[in-house]
């Protein structure tokens, strides 16, 4: 090869070497060169469906999807902790932006003032925030069924608050390590090389070879349904071996366990805080249209808890057999999450019992 093209390619190879190490600390650097933007705290921010991602095989590219809105958490009418009337907890169902999301629909529907977080602990989130407050209030707890057996697999007990010991000195320090090692850089190198206008082409490309070759793909989604505009994805921890599965066969032990825990939750809520809990277990998507490529059994989760809780007096939401039966597609097939109609049915019929309820119905006149 001649010694001065030799010379230019290395020159090329480093400006987008230096490129590539300066881009994931600048953030306009880094999305001036993606088809589809990173945006922090917006991982809904994508064109196609969520799971697509992971292998970025063109036979999932779910078309049609709204593109995300404004999350409510970080909108102006999303209240504080301290002047809110009704807590919302959840996960990402109740983030999830391409459609309006649920604690916004109740602010607006009831003109509450309505605080929203993603997180799964209310008792440490209300006493890392030092809340204090004895004003009776709702809470509202999403918890999609495989998260259930995690969030409620011990005892919610409230951890003492840990004080800040570090010195201004080493946090500047702490500072320019994150700027020099990046904590995120593998996730952010591996976005720019899927998603940028360079190679993005052309990673899918041989992505949808390998899969149509070799059937290869990411063992993030490794249940599909391959047929036109109708494919699907599913999402590993709903088709392995773990209590987020499918499949994990629950002990009547484990269930009563998960079912006092979150009982426990709630009586220490209203004791301490004067919160009253209403549980809204959600169905997996696996759970409700695995029919598409198997008749495998269910092991009946929802059913068994929705059965656990009523025996124990704990408020909570059944949606599991209104959305099983639906005649309608009520989650995207190639993303975790609900469409507009899986979240209508979901949030009509919680405002149907909280409406029905005679001590709820009053959090929302």
């Amino acid at each position: 090869m001649n010694e001065k093209v030799l010379k230019y390619l290395l020159y090329g190879a480093g400006i987008i070497c230096m490129y590539a190490f300066l881009s994931i600390r600048f953030e306009p650097l880094f999305n001036a060169i993606l088809i589809e933007p990173v945006v922090p705290h917006y991982w809904d921010k994508t064109k196609y469906g969520e799971l697509y991602y992971f292998s970025h095989i063109l036979h999932f590219r779910e078309k049609g999807l709204p593109p995300a809105q404004q999350k409510f958490e970080y909108s102006a009418k999303h209240a504080s902790l301290k002047d809110c009337e009704i807590l919302t907890f959840g996960d990402s169902f109740f983030e999830f932006s391409r459609h309006k999301q649920f604690p916004e629909r109740i602010a607006d529907d009831f003109n509450k003032e309505v605080h929203y977080v993603n997180y799964d602990h209310p008792l440490d989130y209300l006493n890392s925030n030092h809340y204090l407050d004895t004003t009776p209030k709702l809470v509202l707890f999403e918890r999609v069924e495989r998260y259930i057996p995690i969030t409620f697999e011990h005892e919610h007990k409230m951890h003492p608050i840990k004080k800040e010991t570090e010195s201004a000195l080493l946090k500047i320090w702490k500072y320019l390590r994150s700027k020099l090692f990046v904590a995120r850089s593998e996730e952010l190198y591996d976005a720019m090389l899927k998603r940028s206008y360079l190679t993005s082409h052309i990673y899918s490309l041989i992505s949808t070879i390998k899969f149509d070759l070799f059937g290869y793909i990411s063992k993030m989604s490794p249940k599909y349904f391959k047929n036109g505009k109708n494919s699907w994805l599913f999402y590993h921890d709903q088709v392995n071996g773990t209590k987020t599965s499918f499949y994990y066969q629950h002990t009547q032990s484990g269930m009563d366990s998960i079912c006092n825990n979150m009982k426990i939750l709630a009586d220490k809520l209203k004791l301490k805080y004067n919160l009253t809990v209403v549980y809204l277990p959600l169905p997996a998507k696996y759970t409700l249209y695995h029919g598409v490529i198997n008749d495998d059994e269910y092991n009946d989760f929802l059913p068994r808890l929705y059965d656990g809780l009523d025996k124990l007096g704990v408020r909570h939401i059944k949606v599991f057999n209104d959305f099983k039966n639906s005649d309608t597609l009520l989650y995207y097939r190639t993303d975790g999450h609900w469409n507009q109609k899986g979240i209508d049915l979901a949030y009509n019929t919680t405002i149907d019992y909280i409406k029905s309820d005679s001590v709820l119905c009053k959090f929302l006149e």
